[in-house]
């Protein structure tokens, strides 16, 4: 890592730090600006053609979302506190500079087309360090009488990032496309409980995070197409399947269980509409997992003396999103 680089990377982690700890807008505002201004040069790292396109990309949709934000933030300042009808409207354009920030449907388009462009270890941190300034703001400045449309958009996001990873033949489009689907339970287990909400979240950084350092971890740094993945060894390619399997909620693995506690708080409430939109999502997800599995086993060779080199970390990885949810039921 260059010197800039790090510079870079400190300030990144610095701008979320302020933004979750400020208590005025106006800090909120300034730390996601620090991060954003600090994130752009770290995808153009390489200075290549794709990478500079995707940070332009990528600093454009957030200028807006972080105007956004500034546009609620001066109409909250010159509001009349009595006047609730404009207290609400603020809310609501708070959270929209939230969605646009997260990529949230109806403003995913550019996500996909970012995480294509970029490398892996980028990828791991919009996927993750990026998103936790705006989810921890979007709930907590989610009004009550919002749940409406924060379920609306859960919902929408679910199904977005289900049938937008179906035809997909770019391994790092179809994960943004998981994201985006994994945001839309995020968004539903926000109207439970934050703490529903911060296990959700964890897990989903602990798999993301240890499916993508594994993709590091492979020969396969640049490849992008999913048929590259065909020719790895078998014993790599099914630890991916299963981090992947883990990634799509596919129990008894550790991305079921936060997916099964959202499940059991839509049940008891009797909301079997949103709960089958959520879970037609994941089904959706499962799927494309499933065809990339069944798609290695049909273009196996009989006899595959290739030499397989799998480190340490990547069993470790995958034990963590595999055997740890096994604790729950010895």
């Amino acid at each position: 890592m260059t010197p800039s680089s790090f510079l870079f990377l400190t300030t990144t982690i610095t701008g979320t730090i302020i933004a979750l700890s400020s208590t005025s807008w106006l800090y909120l505002w300034m730390g996601m600006e620090l991060n954003l201004l600090s994130f752009v040069p770290l995808i153009a790292s390489s200075q290549t053609l794709q990478e500079t396109e995707a940070s332009v990309k990528y600093f454009i949709i957030q200028a807006i979302g972080s105007g956004v934000m500034l546009t609620a933030g001066i109409l909250s300042v010159t509001h009349n506190s009595s006047d609730k009808t404009t207290e609400l409207l603020i809310s609501f354009t708070f959270m929209m500079s939230m969605i646009i920030k997260l990529g949230l449907a109806p403003c995913h388009q550019w996500l996909p087309h970012v995480m294509a462009s970029i490398p892996w270890s980028m990828c791991l941190m919009l996927s993750t360090w990026q998103k936790i300034g705006p989810l921890m703001m979007l709930s907590t400045i989610a009004p009550r009488n919002s749940i409406p449309f924060v379920m609306s958009i859960a919902i929408l996001s679910s199904l977005v990032g289900g049938m937008g990873g179906m035809n997909q033949s770019q391994l790092r489009t179809l994960l943004a496309y998981s994201s985006i689907g994994h945001m839309g339970w995020m968004l539903m287990a926000m109207n439970y409980s934050s703490n529903m909400f911060i296990l959700y979240f964890s897990i989903y950084i602990i798999i993301t995070t240890s499916l993508m350092f594994f993709m590091l971890q492979t020969n396969l740094l640049k490849a992008n197409p999913i048929t590259s993945i065909y020719s790895m060894p078998i014993s790599s390619f099914l630890m991916l399947m299963l981090m992947m399997f883990s990634l799509g909620g596919l129990p008894p693995f550790l991305g079921f269980l936060p997916k099964w506690m959202i499940i059991n708080s839509l049940t008891t409430g009797q909301m079997f509409i949103i709960l089958s939109a959520l879970i037609s999502g994941s089904l959706m997800n499962l799927f494309y997992y499933f065809n990339m599995t069944f798609n290695f086993i049909l273009s196996m060779k009989p006899l595959n003396k290739s030499k397989e080199n799998v480190s340490m970390m990547s069993i470790v990885l995958t034990s963590a999103c595999t055997l740890t949810p096994m604790i729950m039921y010895l």
